[in-house]
């Protein structure tokens, strides 16, 4: 009679098998905790690189979005400076046609010269605006306060530049986020000509006092001038933020996009990984038991 005892053979491929249903059950558990369809880099390499791309992708555009938010706050800081400037230009050009009434006694367009004065204060203290720490309207030299009382004339010095400061919004596209205050409060004329808003406000002070309506016509006339000149920055400061708004939707929705394909390669079946977690935990079970009759055999299982 020839006695039969358990393979090692059989044995060794039970335990490969065993072995590999208990890899698939950790890497499904794992996937299934994380909720990610590729918990290691060698479970897909192709679709692992993909993320990896996608992610990269992602966190560029965001930090773009982060770039444009700065621009944005930095224009919308402008815009409003540069806006309430123009309230002020509007309420001199008022203050000038009262002037100009002939009715009017010189003791009557004295009375104006404080709040002229106010409102040149006032600009000036615009022009000195701050966003984090930075002068707006200062150019690149944006540590430095850019405008200051001269007690002469010019009434005013400019300690900025003409510089543009510009941030990256793309990996093409950049937007220049400041006014250089020089171009905006002393025109194309420097300081102290008639496109300068705190030369021709001391103007207008200065002909009140006097009670000199010639020289109040001038100063309403350049006011006039200035005061258009003003609108036209911000329109040019309302089109950059309008661009900056559309840049970034579109970087918002390609992210989305981007996000959406990432989750096709990433994001868990979970229906199908528990399905396939209980399929391995039931060939496992089998399997230990299948091991577990034939290792139970032994020389007095064959004898009669």
């Amino acid at each position: 009679m020839t006695i039969r005892t358990p393979s090692p053979s059989a044995n060794r491929q039970s335990l490969s098998d065993l072995n590999r249903i208990k890899e698939r059950l950790a890497i499904t558990q794992e996937q299934i905790s994380s909720g990610s369809a590729i918990s290691r880099l060698g479970d897909d390499p192709t679709g692992a690189a993909l993320i990896v791309d996608f992610r990269a992708s992602v966190a560029r555009n965001n930090a773009y979005v982060d770039q444009a938010d700065t621009a944005g706050n930095f224009l919308s800081s402008s815009e409003t400076a540069v806006s309430a400037m123009e309230t002020s230009l509007v309420r001199l050009m008022e203050l000038a046609t009262n002037g100009l009434d002939t009715n009017l006694t010189a003791n009557g367009r004295a009375s104006s010269v404080s709040e002229v004065s106010g409102l040149r204060d006032s600009m000036m203290a615009l022009a000195n605006t701050q966003v984090q720490g930075k002068y707006i309207f200062a150019g690149t030299n944006t540590t430095t306060e850019p405008f200051s009382y001269t007690g002469g004339t010019p009434p005013v010095a400019y300690s900025g530049n003409s510089g543009v400061v510009r941030l990256d919004v793309s990996l093409s596209a950049s937007v220049a986020t400041n006014v250089a205050g020089d171009a905006l409060c002393f025109g194309s004329g420097g300081a102290g000509s008639t496109t300068d808003m705190f030369q021709v406000t001391t103007d207008l002070m200065n002909a009140m006092s006097s009670n000199d309506i010639a020289q109040i016509q001038t100063a309403f006339n350049n006011l006039k001038a200035i005061h258009e000149g003003v609108n036209t920055v911000i329109t040019d400061l309302g089109g950059r933020q309008a661009g900056l708004d559309s840049l970034k939707s579109n970087l918002e929705s390609y992210n989305l996009s981007l996000q959406a394909i990432q989750g096709t390669y990433e994001d868990l079946d979970y229906a199908a990984a528990i399905t396939q977690f209980t399929r391995d935990q039931t060939a496992q079970q089998a399997a230990l038991s299948v091991m577990a009759r034939v290792n139970d055999q032994n020389l007095f299982d064959f004898l009669g």
